[in-house]
């Protein structure tokens, strides 16, 4: 049976609690600030990702636009609905990435202050 996480503010594990009586947490806040920074880690690929695919939409250009030269009255609204769909596209990737960026870089923030944390309180009292 896998332990059940006490959440602090924010809805974020902080220790696991053996549900089968009064124990000491495994593992404490190091074992979840790997989790978070495993998770960012993840995210931030996430990002560079979606970034990747974001500049390397494909747009009807007008080199492309030879094989629907016989055919324009079809062709250029297919292309115009194309290319709508493919800058709708790249400004959602865009602000994903962004988004994704932002947050995993919060994410290693907050791994880091719970690694603090838990030094601190590892510290002697004098």
């Amino acid at each position: 049976m896998r332990p059940q996480l006490l959440a602090t503010s924010g809805n974020v594990p902080s220790r696991p609690v053996d549900p089968s009586g009064p124990s000491s947490p495994a593992g404490g806040y190091d074992t979840h600030a790997g989790f978070v920074r495993k998770f960012a880690g993840t995210m931030d690929s996430s990002a560079t990702g979606v970034h990747t695919l974001k500049e390397h939409t494909p747009v009807f250009e007008g080199w492309n636009l030879v094989p629907l030269a016989g055919i324009p009255i079809v062709g250029l609204p297919f292309v115009g609905r194309f290319n709508n769909i493919s800058h709708t596209w790249r400004d959602s990737a865009g602000i994903l990435g962004g988004v994704l960026g932002t947050d995993s870089g919060q994410l290693f923030h907050a791994a880091d202050v719970y690694m603090a944390a838990e030094r601190a309180a590892a510290v002697p009292k004098k």
